[in-house]
């Protein structure tokens, strides 16, 4: 267990013990789940418009060797705009890892900044492993000290929380002392970004690739002398004052080495908003008993969370869609299955689709679980039909298996890699003994075209 000298804050005892701490091997193998599906979310989504205009806004006329690589792309760009890229595409299509006790999707942010650090330091997998382990954890456990209460009040956590995860995981990799790591994350803290307004737009992913880039940023300004207040964390106007009216900063710090949160990150079927989920497995397990008939009107018992977060009735692009339950609900019914073509602009404002998400109501229950749902239907012939759902599938009581997230995987990236997409599975798990992580990157590179 970690002790703490009684001078210390939050901020300084933090960078004190990070760098010494020591991954057990559970926490060591969930850390490669998580690396594994947010690679190839960052992947599956590196070709998509908005990282194309990403790539455009940063792209430099004249490369030289100073540029890193891209995930997923052929582009070359400086560590902050590589960090921005990758994170915003891990994030982009909602399909990444969540930590369901905060919401925090912690994987992008250490991903974009961990890889673009890492390739300019030459870091080795088992280093980049490491530090986008603890990146993760120190995100996790700053957003736990904010509680709920950050979240409720419209901030999009992970862009608050993720820019300190970014700036460990870069941080550790660029060998900062504990003193330049410390100003690192004062740095870091005081370039959160994000709040839930944007949801349903180009701005959550991009919220996202700006925690990563923000990341990057405060490590190479603590490398060059620049300085922040010991008091970020817990001064009077500091993060955890600002940012929640209830904050509980001793969580920060509380069972570190000892109790590790990234072992409750979880990992997503479906790739739209996760309270989402449980109403979209009671769909899909409806869809063979209507055997062609027709759904005429349908209630979901749900979580009140559900039309807070994803109750958008009439979404009318791919993107929207990813914050309506019932578009996944009427999507889950007609096609028996949810992924990324149910979330297409052009599935988005079918207009089957559309009739069955007005055929669709909303009941928030406070007695329902956030991964508990009850859909009844009743269909033209006047037969009725319900599916409950106890735990949904990718929760943490019925987590995906590693079967089960090596064929997401797969279907993500075999679009743009084709028949080399299983060795950047391979890939992945080799990072611990890869020295470098060249592999990765080049196992990702888009395949050629003709």
């Amino acid at each position: 267990m970690v002790t703490y000298s009684a001078s210390r804050n939050t901020l300084q005892a933090l960078a004190a013990a990070i760098p010494s701490l020591e991954l057990p091997a559970e926490a060591h193998a969930e850390t490669l789940r998580t690396i594994s599906n947010v690679v190839h979310t960052a992947v599956g989504a590196s070709a998509h418009p908005i990282i194309d205009g990403v790539v455009r806004a940063h792209r430099t006329p004249e490369p030289d060797g100073a540029l890193v690589a891209v995930l997923g792309r052929p582009e070359r760009l400086d560590q902050y705009a590589a960090a921005l890229a990758v994170a915003t595409a891990a994030h982009l299509d909602d399909y990444d890892d969540t930590h369901l006790a905060t919401v925090i999707h912690p994987g992008a942010a250490c991903l974009g900044a961990g890889l673009a650090v890492g390739q300019a330091q030459q870091a080795s997998g088992a280093e980049f492993v490491h530090a986008f382990a603890l990146g993760v954890e120190v995100q996790l456990r700053l957003g736990l000290a904010l509680t709920d209460k950050h979240y409720d009040a419209g901030w999009h956590i992970t862009g608050t929380c993720g820019v300190t995860g970014a700036a460990v995981t870069a941080g550790l990799l660029a060998g900062l002392r504990e003193d330049e790591l410390a100003t690192a994350l004062a740095l870091a803290i005081s370039q959160t970004v994000g709040h839930r307004e944007g949801f349903g737009s180009a701005v959550k992913p991009i919220n996202a690739g700006k925690a990563a880039a923000n990341g990057v940023l405060s490590v190479l300004l603590a490398r060059g002398g620049f300085t922040a207040p010991a008091s970020a964390l817990d001064g009077p106007n500091g993060f955890f004052a600002v940012l929640s009216s209830a904050s509980e900063p001793d969580i920060a710090l509380a069972d570190l080495g000892e109790r590790w949160h990234l072992l409750d990150n979880t990992y997503k079927p479906y790739p739209c908003g996760i309270v989402s989920h449980p109403a979209i497995d009671a769909a899909v397990e409806l869809h063979p008993e209507l055997a062609g008939r027709r759904v005429v009107s349908g209630t979901l018992r749900c979580h009140p969370l559900v039309p807070e977060l994803t109750g958008n009735p009439d979404p009318v692009n791919g993107l929207q869609a990813r914050f309506s339950t019932v578009h996944g609900v009427a999507t889950g019914l007609l096609d028996g299955t949810v992924g990324l073509p149910q979330y297409a602009d052009e599935r988005a404002v079918a207009p089957e689709v559309a009739t069955l998400r007005r055929a669709i109501a909303l009941a928030p229950d406070d007695d329902c679980r956030r991964d508990e749902a009850t859909l009844t239907v009743t269909l033209d012939d006047g037969a009725t039909c319900e599916a409950h759902v106890t735990h949904a599938r990718g929760s943490l009581a019925r987590p995906l298996t590693d079967e089960e997230l090596a064929d997401k995987g797969l279907r993500l990236v075999s679009p743009m890699l084709g028949e080399r997409a299983p060795a950047l599975a391979e890939a992945v798990r080799d990072l611990p003994n890869s020295p470098d992580l060249t592999t990765v990157l080049a196992t990702a590179h888009p395949e050629p075209t003709s």
